[in-house]
């Protein structure tokens, strides 16, 4: 049986052709790409396709679903962080037709790469050609740009250039979006402003109305009330605070989550189900039952999760050995 042949293209083509080529027939690889891997093509159309989502944060597996299905399995063993979701399909037409039976042979399946996959990729593509640090991060903002840095084979220029991109977007009083990506859901957005926009920690503050109450604080919401948002560059976790108005500490929730991407007015991150929460001198931990769900239902893949126990278990040991601050 030939093996199932596969086009790529996108800012992730070095390193996804790199791994796919272990098992799939490469089909049209770009000239930059064949003489990178001494790839000899392969004739014939592509049984599925991978490219980049519009948003550059992942790619787009699409084709026929027998090849669909590999590809994907086989992505999600060689890049464990890596997050796979199916949009909802489209009605199909009561009546069969020779359209409706050819289109119910497709399939296409959405490939979310956090931080850690992007990094897992940046590895995977060093090991081929020159690939400056956090290189597929960069390539989401300006594939041009990264690409005229890397043909100087420079490390140094990828700080100046995360500098240009990133960092030169981030002083005080200017407002930041929090993407918190949800696996099998859409992102909740949150708008905030920066109280503090260093390298080694971003504070963000968030205002909050009156009524309802406080998710894991069970705490009501009351006029004035607001809080902050801590995050660290290679922490899996946020620290999130409670204030009301007059500045006392209503509580603390610690978000367990993949380490977040900054980028110009925005923070990405895959928030991970499981929080740790500190309210009165008592620490808990939450939705153990979701992360175990979506874990079951393909929506979170196992490393992820276990990850999140072991940062969870982590904060756990440490807030309950320790009266108040945040965790090193």
């Amino acid at each position: 049986m030939s093996p199932v042949k596969v086009r790529i293209r996108g800012i992730y083509a070095t390193a996804l052709t790199a791994l796919l080529a272990e098992r799939f027939a490469i089909v049209e690889p770009s000239e930059v790409i064949r003489n990178r891997l001494g790839l000899t093509p392969e004739e014939g159309p592509p049984d599925a396709t991978v490219q980049d989502r519009p948003d550059r944060h992942g790619v787009v597996v699409e084709g026929l679903q027998s090849a669909v299905a590999e590809v994907v399995a086989f992505l999600g063993e060689r890049i464990p962080w890596a997050v796979f979701s199916t949009p909802s399909a489209p009605p199909r037409p009561q009546k069969a037709n020779p359209l409706a039976a050819a289109l119910a042979l497709l399939a296409r399946v959405e490939v979310d790469f956090p931080k850690p996959a992007k990094d897992f990729l940046d590895e995977v593509r060093a090991k081929i050609t020159f690939t400056l640090p956090g290189h597929h991060l960069l390539k989401t903002l300006d594939p041009a740009r990264v690409d005229e840095a890397e043909a100087k084979a420079c490390p140094e220029l990828a700080q100046a250039l995360e500098q240009e991109l990133i960092w030169a977007h981030y002083t005080v009083g200017k407002t930041v979006t929090l993407v918190h990506g949800k696996a099998g859901e859409s992102p909740i957005r949150q708008v905030g402003e920066l109280v503090e926009a260093g390298k080694e920690r971003v504070l963000v503050r968030r205002g909050f109305r009156p009524g309802g109450h406080y998710d894991g604080l069970g705490l009501p919401k009351e006029e004035g009330d607001y809080g902050h948002v801590e995050l660290f560059p290679e922490r899996w976790w946020s620290r999130r605070i409670y204030f009301r108005a007059s500045g006392e500490v209503l509580g603390e929730l610690y978000n367990i989550q993949t380490p977040p991407e900054f980028l110009p007015g925005e923070i990405r991150y895959l928030d991970l189900e499981l929080d740790v929460v500190r309210v009165g001198g008592e620490v808990h931990l939450r939705d153990e039952e979701v992360l175990e769900k979506k874990v079951g239902e393909g929506l979170l893949p196992p490393a992820l999760a276990e990850k999140a126990k072991e940062e969870a278990q982590r904060l756990l040991r440490a807030l309950r050995a320790s009266s108040q601050g945040a965790p090193a």
